[in-house]
């Protein structure tokens, strides 16, 4: 018990905190030398960097930014191909699908990830610094599992630990990062024994982190008391729910349509990045909020120092852009990021409509947080942890009503897709939990995946032949087809009814049940169990759909076995 909630949590808190360090000092040094120095760009800060009185609105040379990202691109996914493939494209999702698939994580994916994250975003790539990281924490506790010789439910525990850990720090957010580790995995679930370990080691990376970055929080606003709570208020925030979840559906429609442009095999893998990085750069090169993180862009909307509604409104369309062309060509980073940035961007620009187009008097700092922690929330499917954030981001509980509001509206409307592919509904769903489940696994696995070519007689066979298939196969029933049509099934009880000397003269029709019982390809193993037990038979045929007689297969209580067999192992 010390060593799972203990011991444990605080080596992948520590690890992971001491990472985070190590990725932000990584990223300050390239964009200082290419962002700064070569393109000329000197980014804006959120209050929790330390925020800068001085700033570039636009790049000195904006014509090499395109190259820069390129280049990143080039040699961020040279690095991801010989070194490390799950490093490349979305760091959370990664860390997902190694959590469903029970794949393990090393120190070398989290290093490699490290270094190709860090050259995305110091080149000018449109990314986020959360999903790397949690893809490092991962990595982390895979091998703090592995080296303490966890079972295959333990290690997984300890990724989803790491996980939260790392965004528990980079975002300065221990308890949303402690709920994430537990939230993320699922659409509609919650991974609960990651939770009490995801508690220690999300404070342990959060402290460690703190100790060289500070302990503010990444964005700072000046929140007015009971503003946000009045009936007309809360009435804009469900508007702004709905708005997110609208942009949610274009966002991951634009994504997935961009990365599967790029997954086809036009190029190497390796030069996929090098494109999309040069057209995520001519993104940048034009609207600059689309450059890196651009966490500093929020923080001046925040400040009050930028309300130029054209410029939000373009800074959240390069900045969903950009981060298609830099994620979904294979360069190495995160959306978790991006996809506050759009949110924040979409509830500035929300307020500022309203209040120019309406003479209203919505506070617009407030809009701008809750459309961060919206969209996200619609995007990501994590509507719990996205909450925790508010009071994490604003050190106070004054947006939680208002976000509560906007949050789940977003949630429920912004579809089942996922900006995380490998996210799956709940447990039930996840091939990590199957052995979990025994014969309850039955109703989510199709006839479809198990259902073998049907063996048939014809109506006009003598039941001799119809006798012969059933012996030489070991089977103890056949359908009766006619034209690819199922008129009937035979069983060998039905032949032993007529006398030896009778069977080849009689024919399979005369002797046929024509009481059909049948399945479809998209019933379940648990249907086809039932079925078989109230009927007391081993075999069914499969027919293309309901009402239907066009046979496609047969399922057999072996199937079923074998189904059974392949999850328990």
């Amino acid at each position: 018990m010390l060593r799972r909630y203990l011991l444990l949590p605080i080596t992948i808190g520590v690890l992971t905190g001491l990472f985070a360090v190590l990725f932000v000092h990584a990223l300050e040094f390239l964009t200082h030398y290419v962002l700064e120095l070569v393109v000329g760009y000197l980014q804006p800060l959120p209050a929790g960097e330390g925020t800068r009185e001085h700033f570039s609105s636009y790049p000195e040379r904006p014509y090499l930014l395109p190259l820069t990202v390129a280049l990143g691109g080039l040699v961020s996914g040279l690095l991801a191909h010989f070194l490390s493939p799950e490093s490349a494209g979305v760091g959370t999702d990664a860390a997902i699908r190694a959590y469903h698939n029970k794949d393990r994580l090393s120190i070398k994916s989290s290093v490699v990830k490290l270094v190709t994250s860090a050259i995305t975003i110091g080149t000018g790539g449109t990314s986020g610094r959360e999903g790397p990281i949690a893809l490092i924490g991962a990595g982390v506790g895979s091998t703090v599992g592995e080296l303490f010789r966890l079972n295959s439910k333990e290690r997984r525990t300890a990724l989803a630990v790491g996980l939260g850990a790392g965004i528990a720090a980079i975002f300065k957010a221990p308890l949303a990062g402690a709920i994430i580790s537990a939230e993320v995995f699922f659409r509609r679930d919650f991974e609960i024994e990651a939770m009490i370990p995801g508690f220690i080691a999300s404070v342990t990376s959060y402290s460690i982190f703190g100790l060289f970055f500070g302990f503010q929080p990444i964005f700072s606003a000046e929140i007015p008391k009971l503003l946000n709570v009045q009936p007309f208020s809360l009435l804009a925030y469900a508007g702004l729910g709905f708005v997110c979840a609208i942009v949610v559906r274009v966002f991951t429609f634009v994504f997935f349509k961009v990365k599967e442009e790029f997954d086809k095999p036009r190029l190497p893998t390796y030069l996929k990045p090098a494109l999309g990085g040069f057209v995520a750069g001519l993104i940048g090169a034009f609207v600059p909020v689309a450059i890196g993180n651009g966490y500093g862009w929020l923080q001046l909307i925040l400040d009050g120092k930028l309300n130029d509604l054209t410029f939000i409104v373009l800074g959240a369309l390069a900045v969903m852009l950009g981060v298609s062309f830099t994620l979904g060509s294979g360069m190495s980073g995160g959306v978790f990021g991006p996809s506050v940035m759009i949110g924040g961007l979409v509830g500035a620009a929300y307020s500022l409509a309203l209040n120019q187009h309406y003479s209203l008097s919505l506070h617009v700092p407030s809009f701008t947080i809750v459309g961060m922690v919206s969209l996200f929330a619609g995007a990501a499917k994590a509507p719990l942890s996205t909450l925790i954030l508010i009071a994490e981001m604003t050190g106070g509980y004054e947006l939680l009503v208002p976000a509560m509001v906007s949050v789940f509206i977003s949630y429920f409307l912004s579809g089942k897709k996922s900006i995380f592919p490998s996210q799956v509904d709940t447990r039930l769903d996840s091939p990590a939990h199957m052995d979990e489940w025994g014969l309850f696994i039955l109703e989510k696995l199709k006839v479809r995946s198990y259902m073998k070519e049907p063996i048939t007689v014809k109506p006009y066979d003598s039941v001799e032949k119809a006798y012969r298939v059933m012996m030489d196969n070991l089977i103890g029933g056949v359908p009766v087809a006619n034209g690819g049509k199922l008129v009937g099934i035979v069983t060998k009880s039905d032949v032993m009814s007529v006398p030896h000397h009778e069977r080849s003269r009689v024919r399979v029709h005369e002797i046929m049940s024509t009481n059909l019982v049948v399945v479809t390809p998209e019933d379940t193993l648990g249907d086809v169990f039932r079925l078989m037990t109230a009927r007391g038979v081993g075999r069914l045929p499969v027919v293309d759909k309901r009402g239907s007689r066009r046979l496609v297969g047969i399922i057999a209580r072996a199937d079923i076995g074998r189904a059974i067999r392949e999850f328990s192992t």
